[in-house]
């Protein structure tokens, strides 16, 4: 009897517990369901979000998805945004120009901040950077940087690229009329012109003496579906980050540049040099009473430094396999490059790069059709509305822009798929809004770093034309980049 008595009291607490449990959960279902109803209620076409996730699992574990999932979205939603969720968050996609200018310029002061929630103990390096810092700091630390590349400064560090494109002629020179990888061969190039006209000090990366230096810089930043997850739970799941101390920068890749940046630093606190360099740059508001330390110093350069790298990398490998695919394209850059290089006697410098403008169009066709930079994003820092459609957005929402939608539109690019850097002339280029071609950003927190890597593009474009011919291996996936032969 008692042992009956004993069964039946655990069934029924068990019951209980199940009871609870169920109703636990259906209310989960029911609040989460409740969130999913935030667009919806504001008139915005949303995509539906699955049950706990929103849109997260379409992109979750690949850049690329990400990429494909908001140009597929933009396409299917003709309105001026639409909205989709990532866990129980909305973000608003706008696709709208005005509005995109609105958020990017306009109203700046209501979306001053990116989406990004870096966490300073975990990413020093990166949380201290002008890319990551916001509010107040990030005003601060921008108007100290903004003058580090100005026209006078960029002449000097123009003059200091020739060397780096020397030496990728030189290295092309002992592969010619073999398959080249060109990925690999940029990525040697870039850090060479990096270090050697931003930083001021000359490597080559070619040699293998300095191989390491190029390795560190391309690991230095996660990569792959690890990389992608940390991107994403930095963007839109910012607990997850803190509670699993995800770390985007590698430690070993950070301290292998953070020992190279302070030792060059006391070289040139010691040398009292006048090169217009960024870190010579950044020492000299140190002595004009700044209070910007060493290991801030140290954040903007291998930011700069890492995404300078990358830009300038995918940008000149897809002009160079798009010049492969179009050969009456690539014969009439080298011929740009031959009549100007004539008129200013054989010199490649600031004053003959800014003078091929075809070689410019090419450039930004690429960037157009390519989209190195995949997305903007802002995050409201208060309650504001669309003057343009009323929309109500409240404060902490994750707004995107698309880049890849935006160059892919084409209402804005006709036959987007089709590389024409004739979009690009002198009668074209005015016909489309600034804000419909936005590669390195839009407004005050565009890259400071764009005229640099285009002169730093240019520049290998002329030595590699100049004296070579570009054609794809015709075994190439038109989707991929494989190797091309010079």
């Amino acid at each position: 009897m008692f042992a009956m008595m004993i069964k039946v009291a655990s069934m029924d607490l068990l019951l209980t517990l199940l009871i609870l449990l169920a109703a636990l959960f259906l209310y989960l279902v029911y609040s989460v369901n409740e969130k999913y109803k935030y667009w919806e209620r504001r008139g915005v076409p949303f995509i539906k979000p699955t049950l706990f996730f929103g849109s997260l699992l379409s992109f979750m574990f690949d850049k690329d998805n990400l990429r494909k999932f908001l140009r597929n979205a933009s396409q299917t939603f003709p309105g001026p945004y639409y909205g989709f969720y990532v866990l129980t968050h909305p973000i608003l996609v706008i696709t709208d120009l005005e509005i995109i200018k609105r958020v990017m310029i306009k109203d700046f002061a209501a979306f001053p901040n990116k989406l990004f929630m870096w966490d300073k103990q975990l990413d020093p390096v990166l949380g201290d950077s002008l890319f990551a810092v916001r509010d107040d700091e990030w005003r601060s630390l921008r108007a100290k940087l903004s003058g580090i590349f100005s026209s006078a400064k960029l002449k000097d560090m123009v003059t200091r690229m020739q060397m780096s494109g020397e030496h990728l002629k030189d290295h092309l020179g002992l592969v010619a009329n073999q398959d080249v990888e060109a990925m690999d061969v940029i990525a040697k190039y870039s850090s060479n012109i990096i270090a050697s006209s931003a930083f001021g000090f000359n490597i080559d990366c070619f040699k293998k003496d300095h191989r390491d230096f190029k390795y560190y810089n391309e690991h230095i930043m996660s990569k792959g579906t690890i990389g992608e997850v940390k991107i994403l739970s930095y963007l839109f799941m910012h607990p997850l980050a803190k509670l699993f101390k995800l770390s985007f920068l590698d430690p070993i890749g950070v301290e292998y540049f953070r020992n190279i940046f302070m030792n060059i630093l006391k070289d040139k606190e010691a040398k009292r040099s006048n090169r217009n360099d960024i870190l010579s740059l950044l020492l000299n508001m140190k002595d004009s009473g700044d209070t910007m330390g060493y290991n801030r110093m140290v954040s903007q350069s291998i930011m700069f430094f890492a995404a300078a790298h990358e830009t300038t990398t995918a940008t000149i490998t897809f002009t160079l396999r798009e010049l492969g695919l179009n050969s009456t394209i690539q014969d009439r850059a080298r011929q740009e490059i031959a009549t100007v290089l004539q008129r200013h006697n054989g010199q490649v410098d600031y004053n003959s790069l800014i003078a091929m403008k075809y070689l410019d169009m090419t450039i930004k066709e690429t960037l157009r059709k390519y989209s190195i930079v995949s997305f903007l994003h802002r995050e409201a820092a208060e309650d504001t509305v669309i003057p343009e459609t009323g929309l109500k957005i409240d404060r902490g929402t994750g707004i995107i822009v698309s880049t890849d939608g935006v160059h892919h539109n084409p209402q804005l690019h006709p036959n987007p798929s089709i590389y024409d850097p004739e979009r690009f002339n002198d009668e074209n280029k005015h016909s489309v809004a600034s804000q419909a071609f936005v590669p390195f950003g839009i407004g005050p927190r565009q890259c400071l770093g764009e005229r640099f890597s285009f002169f730093s593009m240019k520049t290998a474009l002329v030595h590699i034309l100049r004296d070579f011919e570009v054609v794809v291996d015709s075994k190439e996936n038109k989707e991929e980049i494989g190797s091309l032969q010079l």
